[in-house]
């Protein structure tokens, strides 16, 4: 393998922790990369974030979602999927509706937020 040339600036710090090795030693393993994106993914569109940012206000059914949003169910039915498979929410069968709660992921992400933003 060549040589890397690193600068004097992180050479110290970076020999200490291993090198390249001991660096990839202290990442996630896969799994979790792929859990923390699923994450992301599901706050990184503004109508998902003010759904889950909602939902830690109140728990609601679809239809006063797509009221708040002005979404189409059918677009919003993608929406609250991408939020469940991100951990985020969750849902529970109240007679003819589906009633949408944050997850404790969810509201310790939009409590997260909330506090760095």
């Amino acid at each position: 393998m060549e040589e890397i040339e690193i600068p004097d600036s992180i050479r110290c710090e970076f020999e200490i922790k291993g090198g390249i090795d001991g660096i990839v030693e202290l990442l996630p393993d896969d799994q979790r990369i792929r859990y923390i994106s699923s994450i992301a993914r599901a706050i990184s569109d503004p109508v998902r974030l003010k759904v889950l940012f909602a939902l830690c206000i109140q728990p609601m059914c679809v239809c006063l979602i797509v009221a708040m949003t002005e979404y189409a169910y059918s677009k919003m039915s993608y929406h609250l999927s991408i939020l469940r498979d991100g951990g985020l929410i969750c849902s529970k069968q109240e007679g003819n509706y589906l009633i949408y709660y944050p997850t404790d992921l969810g509201r310790k992400v939009v409590e997260w937020i909330g506090k760095s933003f």
